[in-house]
């Protein structure tokens, strides 16, 4: 059904698989489509209570897969796939776990703005590189981090795109827990059993309630505008030799 991802539905619980190994479980264009559509059909589904998003084999991704930046690569499609899993995350009604290993770069790590929960390997190395290639944040990072985790902070973690640690996520509330290597799946889904004991109307309506009225509409618009100059950046010729740099193995 899916070619990047894997997919099973487990006792009430979605599970979501990012499953391009050999590259770090980088994010392509069928990746966001197949994510996009997971996402959107286990919230429909009513056999489903729970979601829980992870990557294979011990990483959970390396952030977009930067050779669908290059020429001839359509930037147009890129930005209308970033803006729809964004727009997923924000329409679910539903519990959302992650479970991360390994590395979580970029949107890998945008995504825990977009959790109810989330639990990462003890090892797990974080970063936001968007100025290193010469690109915008996305997924709404550009105003959701600094409410997370405050603007000074924010601003140190994308303008120099250092790799930052789960113990610094878990101190700073962007995970729920940092747990030993290899354990953060297995606490995700004992995480999920948990809820399956409690009321599904009364778990939707909390995190109904949490969200600010209007979110998916400020979370959509944040994204738009993002990838608007995400796309002017993109054309120059600074950020299109930094990613080509990058992509030889420079760093």
């Amino acid at each position: 059904m899916y070619q990047d991802i894997t997919y099973s539905i487990e006792d009430g619980i979605a599970v979501i698989t990012i499953n391009r190994p050999k590259v770090l479980n980088a994010i392509r264009i069928q990746t966001y489509d197949d994510l996009i559509d997971a996402l959107n059909q286990s919230d429909k589904n009513d056999d489903v209570k729970v979601l829980v998003l992870t990557g294979a084999e011990g990483r959970f991704t390396a952030g977009n897969d930067l050779s669908d930046l290059l020429p001839p690569a359509d930037i147009s499609e890129l930005k209308k796939r970033v803006g729809g899993i964004f727009d997923a995350f924000a329409a679910l009604t539903k519990p959302l776990i992650i479970a991360q290993e390994g590395v979580a770069i970029g949107i890998g790590a945008n995504m825990l703005l977009h959790a109810d929960m989330a639990y990462a390997g003890k090892s797990i190395r974080y970063s936001l590189p968007f100025a290193k290639i010469g690109v915008t944040s996305e997924g709404a990072c550009s105003v959701l981090l600094a409410e997370a985790i405050g603007p000074k902070r924010a601003n140190e973690l994308l303008y120099t795109g250092r790799f930052f640690s789960a113990e610094e996520a878990e101190k700073w509330g962007l995970i729920s827990a940092m747990v030993e290597d290899g354990q953060a799946l297995e606490t995700a889904m004992n995480t999920a059993r948990a809820l399956l004991k409690n009321s599904q109307d009364s778990i939707r309506a909390i995190k109904k309630l949490g969200k600010a009225e209007g979110h998916a509409e400020r979370v959509s618009k944040a994204v738009e505008l993002e990838m608007q100059l995400f796309g002017d950046l993109l054309e120059t010729p600074e950020t299109q030799a930094r990613i080509n740099h990058v992509l030889k193995g420079g760093k």
